[in-house]
């Protein structure tokens, strides 16, 4: 479960998808690092020692067409009209019998 995870965890995931995902278009290291625009040293350092910006996560997740997985970070919330909120806010009225 994502929401119960910490921040390094949560990194770690996302390494492990991306050098999973990156192992099955049979690409190296050297290969995926050029097609997202970062330097090989960048890649290893979020591979090996979980260091990263979100920019460059978004460069791999582009590079590796893991668009889905972007488009669920751009998700917005539903908001309510304040006449909606109140109404779920509002006590239930006295039943009289």
């Amino acid at each position: 479960m994502l929401e119960l995870s910490t921040p390094l965890e949560i990194i770690e995931k996302l390494s492990e998808l991306i050098e999973t995902e990156r192992k099955m278009q049979r690409l190296q290291q050297k290969e995926l690092s050029a097609k997202a625009d970062i330097p090989l040293p960048t890649y290893k350092r979020f591979i090996y020692d979980k260091k990263v910006s979100f920019e460059n996560v978004i460069k791999l997740l582009v590079a590796l067409r893991l668009f889905e997985n972007i488009s669920g970070l751009l998700k917005q919330r539903e908001y309510k009209t304040l006449d909606e909120i109140r109404k779920e806010d509002a006590l239930p009225k006295r039943i009289d019998k």
